[in-house]
């Protein structure tokens, strides 16, 4: 990729007049480090003369560029906040990846509109009642819980809670939620919650909740 550059801007607004008009490969070893970069530039996009934004963040562990390509006007999105919220695109990626892999979305082959949408509905369905599941879990054990591992291992545990739940059976019920939780808290725990508060979500403020109103006893699983 190598569009020219119409117009250049460092973080704090100040224009960089000697990387107008050239190049980008031509000044990219000439860039700021220490401070983001956002580059007009111009491209072909389906045939035809585009401008957007090309916004540069350089990375101190990877000894690198990062790029973040936009339409959003500078006006009221600035570098910094398009960079900001980059950091949730790994989570929606993580969120399309439980509806296409873990909740069983088959692959369409079907020209039937209403199929199509059936399947996108349960497929965000199950991926909503994994996820409570998940954060269910979460509370009483007080763990960190993976909502990745908890789509994954859900698998096991639904079959018990289906069938309680198809027999009106409360008392076989209160028995599939108590050994789901064992279950998950056991499999599905976050890996590296550490490591998580340092280069993760939980670098957002995003920490595990484990608030609750009633304690759950658990058996000797516990």
């Amino acid at each position: 990729m190598n569009p020219p550059v119409l117009e250049a801007f460092r973080a704090d607004g100040k224009r960089l007049r000697s990387l107008r008009h050239k190049a980008l490969q031509t000044i990219h070893a000439t860039l700021p480090q220490r401070q983001r970069v956002a580059r007009l530039v111009q491209g072909q996009v389906d045939g035809a003369p585009r401008c957007l934004r090309l916004m540069l963040s350089w990375n101190r562990r990877t000894k690198s560029f990062c790029s973040f390509l936009t339409n959003l006007p500078s006006k009221g999105d600035p570098i910094e906040v398009i960079c900001r919220a980059y950091k949730g695109r790994w989570q929606v990626e993580l969120l399309l990846q439980e509806w296409t892999s873990y909740a069983n979305v088959p692959a369409f082959d079907t020209a039937n509109a209403a199929l199509v949408e059936g399947w996108i509905w349960t497929a965000i369905a199950a991926a909503a009642l994994k996820r409570f599941l998940a954060h269910m879990t979460q509370r009483p054990a007080e763990v960190p819980m993976s909502t990745r591992k908890g789509a994954r291992c859900a698998l096991h545990v639904l079959g018990d809670l289906v069938e309680a739940l198809k027999r009106g059976d409360v008392v076989g019920l209160y028995a599939a939620l108590e050994a789901a939780i064992i279950s998950l808290a056991r499999h599905a725990q976050r890996a590296h919650p550490q490591r998580d508060r340092q280069t993760g979500r939980a670098q957002l403020g995003l920490e595990p909740c484990f608030e609750h109103d009633e304690v759950i006893e658990f058996a000797e699983a516990a």
